[in-house]
């Protein structure tokens, strides 16, 4: 074991998880509302869901259970990584660690998102590492929690988004001895993982991405958008523009009718469904005061993402629990204030569109989930990186590793060996 690694196990005190459930106990909720059928989530999460999950929490809810299994499944450690930051410094970041027992098997790097964790990578776990046929590879699981979520330190002052997350991160994997590396990621960890293949390309060599976000202009696509639209866009990528109009008209040739729709939906979230974005980047303070305070609360503004994000999967009362408890631990303030460090005009010298838009010669991967958040047409991803794989599939939301570990472990599957066929690099030599 590396000195500067240590090993870590979740053990939460007896006296935390008594005054949760001192807090738990004294909840006090608004009236519900009145609304018609299908429409009850409409103003966000009902009171009697919540009431329900509450009542569970308090007298069903084994926490030393998954905290026995998440030390199992997902052997841990911390380290203290160079920011490259005068201000922050080094930062302990916490990471789970499986090394396979295959000589071929190759480093893949994990990012989490937000509400999500490290241990999202859990139910893919067993089979990255350790196969059952030998015939798919084998890899070195690494899963780290992004800065200021789960158990890693969280930033004192501004200054550490997705730019310098994949900074630390590339920095984690070259001291685990992995000089060349996967890497896999949805949500906020998609951006950091477009982040190393931007600027880590010497050692990432190849990203599968379960949320690409190209740019955000074109969601809200329609011809007279042309018109103030980025012009170096529509003289860079002519054929994507002209499938853009013709599968506008639903004229022959161009996108699909499932594409179309797919960037409506997108339309649709980013007109109704950024509420939670908009106050987590603009005053995301004062929200975590609130829900730093209230495990309720937190409970409430969790559960209205896994619901609305999600559309066919069944979501058992311990899942959703863990999603809440793995940020009541640490608090969730840090990871909420990840949205203005990021959203902001200025992301670390580098505005965020800069990291959806900028070319990137490293090979990409599309996962595209049925009912995700943020979906485009299957060629986008051509846009900003060299296209090597895409699968758009029939179920599975924004948590795709945990809603749909199976579709998500084939992609990775597939990507890989594409990726191998063309740099056997990768593969880890021992």
């Amino acid at each position: 074991m590396n000195a500067e690694i240590e090993p870590f196990n979740i053990r939460v005190s007896d006296d935390f998880l008594a005054d949760l459930q001192t807090r738990l106990g004294y909840a006090r909720y608004p009236h519900e509302l009145n609304l018609p059928k299908g429409e009850e989530w409409s103003y966000g999460t009902p009171v009697s869901e919540v009431k329900d999950l509450v009542e569970y929490w308090k007298s069903g809810f084994d926490w030393r259970t998954w905290e026995a299994e998440l030390n199992a499944k997902l052997p841990q450690f911390t380290t203290l990584v160079d920011t490259g930051d005068s201000v922050h410094g080094s930062m302990k970041i916490h990471f789970a660690h499986r090394k396979s027992s295959r000589p071929n098997a190759i480093p893949l790097l994990f990012v989490h998102g937000w509400p999500g964790h490290f241990a999202e990578v859990m139910k893919m776990a067993d089979e990255l590492v350790e196969p059952a046929d030998p015939k798919h590879p084998a890899f070195h699981l690494v899963a780290p929690s992004i800065p200021g979520y789960g158990f890693s330190e969280p930033p004192s002052a501004p200054g550490i988004g997705v730019k310098r997350t994949a900074a630390v991160f590339d920095h984690l994997m070259r001291r685990l001895g992995y000089g060349r590396y996967l890497a896999q990621g949805g949500d906020w960890g998609a951006s950091v993982v477009r982040s190393l293949a931007i600027w880590h390309q010497d050692s990432c060599k190849g990203v599968l991405s379960n949320m690409l976000v190209v740019d955000k202009s074109l969601v809200l696509w329609h011809p007279m958008t042309m018109l103030y639209m980025d012009k170096t866009l529509i003289l860079r990528h002519p054929i994507i523009m002209l499938k853009l109009a013709l599968g506008y008209l639903g004229a022959p040739g161009g996108y699909s009718s499932v594409e179309m729709d797919s960037l409506r939906k997108t339309a649709r979230h980013q007109e109704v469904g950024l509420a939670y974005e908009i106050i987590q980047k603009q005053r995301p303070q004062t929200l975590g005061i609130a829900l730093t305070d209230s495990p309720v609360g937190l409970l409430a503004w969790i559960l209205e993402k896994l619901h609305s994000w999600v559309a066919d999967y069944p979501w058992t009362k311990d899942e959703i629990l863990l999603f809440v408890m793995l940020n009541w631990i640490p608090g969730p303030a840090p990871s909420l204030r990840y949205y203005k460090e990021n959203l902001e005009p200025s992301c670390e010298g580098e505005n965020i569109q800069t990291v959806l838009t900028r070319w990137s010669p490293t090979p990409l991967g599309v996962s595209i989930f049925k009912s995700d958040i943020w979906q485009f047409p299957d060629d986008f991803g051509s846009m900003v990186q060299p296209l090597k794989y895409v699968k758009r599939h029939d179920r599975g939301g924004h948590f795709a590793a945990w809603e749909a570990p199976d579709l998500l472990l084939d992609d990775i599957r597939e990507f890989t060996k594409i990726i191998v066929e063309k740099d056997s690099s990768i593969i880890a030599r021992e």
